[in-house]
């Protein structure tokens, strides 16, 4: 059984089918603009659904915070708000003003957004949108519109697995055999590797031992 779609170290789930050539071409009408080949090869296995990855965006004092876009939006037919790449882009030409030619295609939690900007002045880079969040919830990367990578090959390069979550997730949540196997699966493809991972590999093969005991009881 496989539980991901994959696109070189990402691990997408939930994705909807491959986008039909009417979907694409109701995206760049709408866009006024052609979508990059290593934009239209990821939408071939990650239309919709979510990555559970990182990426570092600037905090404005020389670091960086770590942030997550998780919320992949699809080629569905879209109207306005509702997750798809045609409904977020009229949303973000109304509320944001943004102009012609950029494109929304991820989210947080909330309401931070990533943006493929194929202006002649952006060239196919990744702008990230930050929305301000209250002061008691601390330091962060500043609010507004920044640049985030400098291609959406250069975005997906930059993304990567937070061990400490892999090693929470697995103590928190692994209650059965299938999810073993599909962090497994999710671990091959994020964090080759994992299995010599003097952390994680112990910690798997423990729980491996418990659940198929378990499961025999």
């Amino acid at each position: 059984m496989t539980y991901y779609t994959r696109y070189r170290h990402i691990a997408i789930d939930e994705a909807r089918p491959a986008p039909t050539p009417a979907q694409i071409a109701a995206i760049e009408t709408e866009l006024q603009a052609s979508l990059p080949a290593s934009f239209l090869d990821f939408l071939q296995v990650a239309n919709g659904g979510e990555i559970d990855y990182y990426c570092d965006v600037p905090d404005g004092r020389g670091g960086f915070e770590q942030m997550s876009f998780p919320g992949l939006f699809n080629a569905d037919e879209g109207d306005f708000c509702d997750e798809t790449l045609v409904g977020e882009l009229r949303a973000a030409r109304k509320h944001m003003d943004m102009p012609e030619k950029i494109l929304p295609f991820a989210r947080d939690g909330g309401d931070s957004m990533l943006f493929l900007d194929l202006s002649d002045e952006g060239q196919g880079r990744v702008l990230a949108y930050i929305r301000e969040l209250p002061a008691w919830t601390g330091p962060r990367a500043p609010a507004g519109l920044m640049v985030l990578a400098p291609s959406f090959d250069a975005y997906i390069a930059s993304l990567y697995l937070d061990k400490n979550e892999v090693i929470r997730d697995l103590e928190q949540y692994a209650s059965l055999p299938s999810h073993l196997a599909a962090t497994a699966e999710y671990l091959d493809i994020g964090l080759p590797g994992w299995r010599d991972d003097p952390d994680i590999g112990p910690l798997f093969r423990r729980l491996e031992m418990e659940l198929c005991a378990n499961v025999q009881d």
